[in-house]
């Protein structure tokens, strides 16, 4: 059986040996899914997706505002227990040291355990101006559950990973030789709050991921970044 099998994984290594080099054929010039000019804001562009989509903006002029923003939204719907990625891959300080003084909770075990959160916090990868769309990927640290499990999704997002459009992100990462790709488990592109549809078309929010989605976004770059 053993021969048997080596000749048959000899034979499949051969053939493919034998296959011609992948052509190196310049790229089609397709025209972009999405209308964005060139001269177009892309902070407002981003906002203005976001809102039409139902997910909320925090503008932020500094850290310190954005903590503010942070304090408001966890304070004012009694929070209590949260899930969150690692501070060092969300662009804001003092987070542990805020929810510790408002009595929250942080939660880090298994999904049952998770589904018990009231907020997800995390920052985001990229943000896409033409849709309004958060990247985030996960990996040690990035717990993908803080952005699908509980009711409220906050996302903290500095204005610098702004994008024109989703080809630009990809495009972004080929140069990078897709590393954040190879790195990661998940990529996710959340825009807006979860919603579906029946087919009548419906809409219901927060079926299938968060029911509210809250960006803070920092306009100054922090001394951190």
């Amino acid at each position: 059986m053993s021969s048997a099998r080596e000749d048959i994984l000899g034979r499949l290594r051969r053939a493919l040996a034998q296959q011609p080099p992948f052509p190196n054929q310049p790229r089609a010039s397709y025209l972009p899914v999405t209308r964005l000019s060139p001269d177009e804001d892309l902070k407002a562009r981003f906002i203005a997706e976001c809102e039409r989509v139902k997910g909320i903006v925090h503008r932020a002029p500094d850290e310190a505002a954005a903590r503010d923003a942070l304090r408001d939204l966890l304070a004012g719907r009694n929070v209590r227990r949260v899930i969150l990625w690692d501070e060092a891959h969300i662009p804001l300080s003092g987070i542990a040291t805020l929810l510790q003084a408002l009595g929250i909770a942080r939660i880090q075990g298994d999904n049952a355990e998770v589904a018990t959160a009231d907020v997800g916090i995390t920052g985001a990868d990229w943000a896409i101006a033409a849709t309004g769309t958060l990247v985030l990927s996960s990996g040690p640290g990035k717990p993908r559950m803080a952005s699908l499990l509980p009711p409220m999704h906050i996302a903290v997002l500095t204005e610098d990973r702004i994008v024109p459009r989703l080809e630009d992100y990809i495009a972004a990462q080929r140069a990078r030789q897709l590393g954040a790709f190879r790195r990661s488990s998940n990529i996710t592109l959340i825009t807006g709050s979860s919603r579906t549809s029946d087919i009548e078309m419906h809409p219901v929010f927060g079926v299938h991921g968060p029911l509210a989605l809250y960006i803070i976004l920092i306009e100054n770059l922090s001394e951190r970044r």
